[in-house]
């Protein structure tokens, strides 16, 4: 039996148990995953792991003897069966089962899954073995192909072609990041690739993955095949919340979620990209994929199991590393109505200013941390400048707080 007993042990998982220790909880704390490893973190596998610039002890949270010393169990390999409210319990398919006062549901998202083919040569990006199998597979072979311009797929496209593979992204869309970012940053990042080497092929949806001996035949809608020798699939994710549906707990594009992150159960609570949460800044529901979402979340969580609730207001950041280019976005610009260029996209750091009636929503920024970070504390503050003061690079936002 535990007192709180947490379902995933990704960033969101994690950050409830290390946030009830620091806020001195002295009940017993659980955290069951599915993995054979102790809780790490995801985005770095497609990032700095994959590079090598990041090595594998620096993936995970804490060490075993931090667990052990602030009194965490961490139960691996543990798949769950199904939750038993009434019960307050968990069950899981090896036959065991656990307690629980107080459950928590951080499972995260799962990814699309478009080939039903398993081989070592069609890769999917989601775990540290899924990660080894693709640093292996980009040591020994000589060209890959990427299904997805999203961030994973650029990303390990540019780390692809810094090794000198042949690099080819295939993307349905007639253009690459079109759910996570704009037009003009999207654009500007696939000049960027084209010029380091990578090659697009838009709007080529794959109809079907076959691996052969030596290279994997993908098969487009538009009757066209290619054979890379190896592929890696990253076209989006969907929230991971079966056992959630099959408990009763209501869902709607991830879980439905209060201001406190409780569930439709009063005594199951949910965090992280596996939920769906009520944001009063844009005055409608959304389910986020992002660390910083997940950090606020557990935080959310872990307030409300100490019976001191905060108010969430913070705004969405999300980032990414490619060759030489760190983009980062604040806020959600898919609703604005007007976007200005700050700097020089000729100087490869610039940003990209989204206003909706007159107001700063959103930010867009390539190698300028200097505006990303008094842009996101002037959204914060109610996003109080007009878009010609924000055009001009020599404009201090500090100024406007």
């Amino acid at each position: 039996m535990s007192d709180i007993l947490i379902i995933g042990g990704g960033q969101a998982g994690c950050m409830v148990a290390i946030n009830l220790r620091k806020k001195k909880f002295k009940g017993t704390i659980s955290i069951a995953t599915n993995e054979s490893y102790l809780p790490y973190q995801r985005p770095p596998l497609s990032k700095g792991f994959l590079s090598g610039k990041i090595k594998f002890e620096s993936l995970f949270f804490k060490t075993e003897r931090y667990y052990e010393k602030n009194k965490i169990s961490v139960l691996t390999e543990k798949n769950v069966e199904r939750i038993d409210n009434d019960k307050q319990r968990v069950f899981f398919k090896d036959g065991s089962s656990e307690g629980y006062k107080k459950l928590v549901i951080a499972t995260g998202s799962k990814q699309n899954i478009i080939t039903e083919k398993e081989d070592k040569k069609i890769i999917y990006l989601n775990s540290i073995p899924q990660a080894i199998d693709l640093k292996t597979k980009l040591e020994e072979s000589k060209s890959i192909g990427i299904i997805g311009a999203g961030y994973i797929g650029l990303e390990v496209a540019a780390t692809a072609k810094s090794k000198d593979l042949d690099t080819t992204v295939f993307e349905a869309e007639e253009r690459i990041m079109k759910r996570s970012a704009s037009k003009v940053i999207a654009e500007f990042i696939q000049e960027y690739h084209e010029n380091m080497g990578v090659k697009f092929n838009l709007g080529s949806a794959a109809k079907t993955i076959e691996p052969e001996q030596n290279s994997v035949k993908i098969s487009f809608k538009n009757d066209s095949t290619k054979n890379p020798d190896f592929v890696v699939i990253g076209v989006g994710v969907q929230p991971n919340n079966s056992i959630a549906v099959e408990a009763g707990i209501k869902c709607d594009n991830g879980i439905l979620v209060d201001e406190n992150c409780l569930t439709s159960e009063e005594n199951i609570y949910a965090a992280g990209d596996c939920v769906n949460y009520y944001f009063p800044r844009y005055a409608s529901r959304k389910r986020l994929e992002s660390v910083q979402n997940a950090i606020d979340q557990a935080l959310i969580v872990s307030s409300s199991i100490m019976g001191d609730p905060i108010n969430n207001n913070s705004i969405p950041w999300f980032w990414s590393d490619q060759f030489d280019l760190k983009l980062q976005i604040a806020g959600l610009f898919h609703d604005c109505d007007e976007a200005v260029t700050r700097g020089n996209k000729d100087d490869y750091k610039f940003s990209v200013c989204h206003f909706k009636e007159n107001r700063l929503m959103a930010v867009e920024c390539i190698n300028d941390q200097k505006t990303f970070m008094q842009a996101k504390k002037l959204i914060e503050a109610g996003g109080m400048i007009t878009p010609e003061a924000a055009k001009d690079y020599k404009t201090n936002l500090k100024d406007w707080l």
